[in-house]
Parts: C-alpha cells; sequence; structure tokens
C-alpha cells in the first residue's frame, strides 16, 4: 500500500505502521516490548491476539492526520472483506524507544468506537 508514512511519524511508530501495511508480523512485533498491551476504546485486549489475528489482515489505504507528537495517527483502515473505516491507532513509546502500549479504535464524526467490536 502506497501511503505517505513520513508524515512526521514517530521512528518507531513509522516502523510499526510500515510493517502493518505489508503484513509483517516479525517486524511489526520487534517495535513493541514484551508485555506491550493493547485497548481497544479504552477496553483492554490481548495484544499478541491482535498482532496474530490482524496483523496482515488490516492496513491504512489513507492516513488523514499525524498527532504533533508522532505517535497517534488517524486514517482509512481495511479491515477485511471490503470493508473500511476510519480508526485512530496511539502509540506509547517506553524511554528505550518501543512502544509499550498501544490504543486504537474506530471513528465515527467526533465519537469513538471499538476498533474489533465487543468481542
Amino acid at each position: 500500500m502506497d501511503i505517505d508514512l513520513e508524515a512526521g511519524l514517530h521512528p518507531t511508530v513509522h516502523k510499526a505502521i510500515s510493517a502493518l501495511q505489508v503484513g509483517d508480523k516479525l517486524t511489526w512485533l520487534t517495535c513493541f516490548t514484551a508485555s506491550a498491551k493493547l485497548f481497544d476504546n479504552g477496553k483492554r485486549r490481548g495484544f499478541h491476539q491482535f498482532s496474530r489475528d490482524h496483523v496482515g489482515m488490516m492496513y491504512f489505504t489513507t492516513i488523514e492526520h499525524v498527532d504533533r507528537d508522532g505517535r497517534g495517527m488517524r486514517g482509512w483502515l481495511h479491515l477485511g472483506d471490503d470493508e473500511e473505516i476510519v480508526a485512530y491507532f496511539k502509540f506509547r513509546i517506553d524511554t528505550a524507544e518501543m512502544c509499550s502500549r498501544l490504543d486504537v479504535s474506530r471513528l465515527e464524526g467526533d465519537r469513538h468506537f471499538p476498533l474489533l467490536g465487543d468481542r
């Protein structure tokens, strides 16, 4: 997927999103600490299960906004089965420049909803 990932992303976020775009699970996982946490619209989910089940299936088709600190982004996310949604990903980076937490959500207008549904 050819989108501009150079637009102000933190280097670790850039590496993780680049891996997500091509479905490279190994590179994706190297961006995160062993105890990385995933929160889907505030609800704790299994990070490793998310990585196993969704990296390689989802990717951004457009990036519409990158947060000022380069750790959060909003754009159109392809989920599979021709479904695309507007999604927000926010990465928390630790002192070793690895991601220790990922917050994701689906956006509809100004409201946030679970990205993965109520599973």
